[in-house]
């Protein structure tokens, strides 16, 4: 299948790094055309699904000013420029809470709203998580630290506690993985 090609893009906001907004006129394979397509670009982030050797899972929870909530999340932080994602997933989720793991494995790259953009999240599933110092936390990340069971965490995960669209596909899929490794 062919793809939509852009005959011209106004950016309306650049916040850059945080937020890009921009009309787009597309032409699409079949002919028609669009001349008003909105896209938001935002920086991509990687997300971590930590377990202990008790398999306790970290989530983290903290005030999201956007909704106006608190949120049980996983820890989590947005790529730095240039910055593997592998590479970033093990800098956040030190820097949150202060935690390694000794296995990592990529479950992958997914975006958050596939007509507008908005974002793109890389998963990770992080085995044999420990602490090894103390969190080393941005003065704007207050967060609330909670080891959770696995059947914890599918209970929040079910029953409508997770809230954050995209920790609620992380959780998912990583409860999938976990499910199905013998």
């Amino acid at each position: 299948m062919q793809t939509w090609r852009v005959l011209n893009r106004t950016v309306l906001l650049d916040a850059s790094p945080w937020l890009r907004v921009s009309c787009e006129h597309v032409h699409l394979p079949n002919g028609h055309e669009i001349p008003d397509f909105y896209r938001v670009e935002m920086p991509e982030w990687a997300q971590v699904f930590a377990v202990d050797e008790h398999q306790r899972v970290m989530m983290i929870e903290q005030y999201k000013h956007g909704p106006g909530v608190m949120s049980l999340e996983l820890p989590a932080g947005y790529l730095d420029a240039g910055e593997d994602p592998a590479t970033a997933a093990r800098r956040e989720l030190l820097e949150e809470t202060g935690l390694e793991a000794s296995a990592w494995r990529y479950l992958g790259r997914y975006f958050v709203d596939g007509n507008r953009g908005c974002g793109t999240a890389h998963i990770f599933l992080a085995l044999g998580a420990r602490q090894v110092i103390a969190p080393q936390r941005e003065a704007s990340e207050l967060i609330e630290q909670h080891w959770l069971t696995l059947v914890e965490v599918r209970t929040a995960w079910l029953g409508g506690r997770i809230t954050n669209l995209g920790t609620l596909g992380a959780v998912g899929l990583a409860l999938a993985v976990l499910e199905d490794t013998p």
